[in-house]
């Protein structure tokens, strides 16, 4: 009996112990590469070593049964308090999804049958226990390959049913949205401005996965909806004519290219083709709007008519915005086509590379079919999504500007850029920039150069790895040393900004990303 209720305790002790690598395994997007990625950088160093105590404590039940199970009792009640602990600190916690539930039952199952083997071989039993515990972290992306087959009938239902709710449709037009960056901003920006004359739905957030996708589809497009905004991204190559696959865009813009995902799409070649895909599955009478500031955008051999937008007098531009000025209530410049059309906008939004956006947004609304004047309005009245450039309520004596959602080389200058503006002290929190493959290292450094020119302070955040290229950057570039701190967490690189001595100047704190969990 005393080995049933030890096999018991094993069992539920070890699918307790699975829930982190669950998580990371669900942030990577089931994704091997991205599951060992976190695995060989973190997982062997944070989650290892509390699986090597209750693994090798199995030896304890053979001299002890009864110690060994008030060892796994207790080692399960601790599991569960730290995995709740871990969920309600996490910046996204795990979703029990119908997909992880299945996983955890093909994971209790995996541990079942290696109970069953160890109760089997009484020779090797222990061993066997011993080697299930701590290769739980293995157990995991197993029980992910061994439901691939299952999760694939259920998403190709899925997609089944998105397309055949988009086929009932044939009014509906559908506008594609991807980039390197910018598509979520110009994204929003674009169906606020639409609703000025139609009936509107844009993916939430940021679902621009396959299945995020054909969620929005199933859950929330309606017969009266008019025009659907689809954010599109994509880690790898052949992502983006998935999605074209599903949807079939009638319109579609591209923001920027740039190496974001250069770790997963390997060459900045891949990234360009794979963004290009928007463009290419668009119909003939579709429109193909182009971010032209853009340097890989315009070097890229383009077969069809677009619609070019930019700053600056660039005549080969369609829509171009000049005379920008900026300041704390925002942006102010022109929208100038190239058949002549002026109008002068305010928008509530900072960064040149916003207004660029924005740009992009307008020039589709006017495209189909909203005079420049009505658009005034909508425009004045736009705030930046969450976490992009995002001007927090002052609070303690700072001004926060949150640009916290993502980052890459071009948008961590346009951020500090914004941040410039401020005549007041300027301070940096920052992990830097991932996902930038062999030429990460490179970029960070080169921010922390840039930063050095603009920022008072810098307060640098988590792995070494992504933050002493920035350190080497600003000191290269002559920043103080002592106006630079390496902190673990965010708590702790705010605790310090409040305790800067601003002598009586206005600080600004610009927020540079916040890497998920699986960094």
């Amino acid at each position: 009996m005393g080995f049933y209720i030890f096999c018991g305790l094993y069992l539920a002790s070890a699918i307790v112990a699975a829930v982190t690598p669950v998580h990371m395994y669900q942030l990577s997007s089931y994704q091997l590469p991205g599951y060992f990625r976190w695995l060989k950088e973190f997982g062997g160093r944070t989650v290892l070593p509390s699986l090597l105590l209750p693994g090798l404590l199995v030896w304890v039940h053979r001299s002890y049964p009864w110690v060994a199970i008030g060892i796994y009792t207790a080692q399960t009640v601790v599991d569960i308090l730290v995995a709740v602990r871990t969920h309600r600190k996490a910046k996204k916690p795990l979703k029990f999804t119908s997909r992880v539930i299945r996983l955890f039952a093909v994971l209790a199952l995996l541990l079942g049958g290696i109970v069953c083997t160890a109760y089997a071989a009484e020779t090797w039993r222990y061993v066997i226990l011993a080697g299930g515990y701590i290769g739980v972290l293995l157990w995991v992306p197993l029980a992910g390959l061994i439901c691939l087959p299952i999760q694939n009938c259920i998403n190709s239902r899925y997609i089944k049913d998105a397309k055949k709710r988009l086929k009932a449709m044939p009014h509906l037009q559908i506008i594609g949205v991807t980039g390197s960056y910018g598509k979520t901003s110009v994204k929003y920006y674009l169906a606020r401005l639409l609703e000025v004359k139609y009936n509107v739905l844009m993916t939430p957030e940021s679902y621009n996965t396959p299945m995020g996708i054909v969620r929005t589809v199933r859950e929330r497009l309606e017969p009266s909806h008019q025009i659907f905004v689809c954010e599109m991204g994509a880690r790898h190559r052949g992502d983006i004519k998935e999605l074209c696959d599903i949807v079939c865009p009638h319109h579609g813009i591209l923001t920027a290219i740039g190496p974001q995902h250069l770790e997963t799409q390997k060459t900045q070649e891949n990234i360009t083709l794979t963004k290009f895909d928007l463009i290419n599955a668009l119909p003939t009478d579709g429109l193909a709007f182009l971010g032209w500031d853009n340097e890989l955008i315009r070097e890229h051999k383009i077969d069809r008519n677009a619609i070019k937008y930019g700053l600056g007098d660039n005549p080969d531009l369609d829509y171009r915005a000049q005379n920008l000025t900026a300041d704390l209530s925002g942006s102010h410049f022109d929208i100038v086509t190239k058949k002549g059309e002026r109008q002068r906008y305010t928008a509530g939004l900072l960064g040149r590379h916003n207004v660029e956006n924005l740009t992009g947004a307008i020039a589709a609304a006017h495209m189909l079919g909203i005079p420049l004047a009505q658009l005034v309005q909508p425009v004045h009245s736009l705030k930046p999504p969450p976490h992009r450039l995002e001007l927090m309520p002052r609070s303690g004596g700072m001004t926060v500007i949150d640009d916290a959602y993502n980052a890459n080389p071009a948008g961590t200058r346009a951020a500090l850029d914004a941040l410039n503006m401020f005549s007041a002290v300027k301070i940096m929190i920052t992990p830097g920039m991932v996902e930038l493959g062999g030429i990460e290292e490179q970029e960070n450094r080169n921010f922390g150069e840039y930063a050095a020119g603009i920022c008072d302070y810098v307060a640098l955040v988590g792995a070494v790895k992504h933050t002493l290229p920035i350190a080497e950057g600003l000191a290269t570039a002559g920043f103080m040393p002592a106006n630079m701190e390496v902190f673990s967490t965010f708590g702790e690189a705010f605790a310090w900004v409040r305790e800067i001595d601003s002598q009586g100047k206005e600080k600004v704190v610009l927020l540079e990303n916040d890497l998920p969990d699986n960094y």
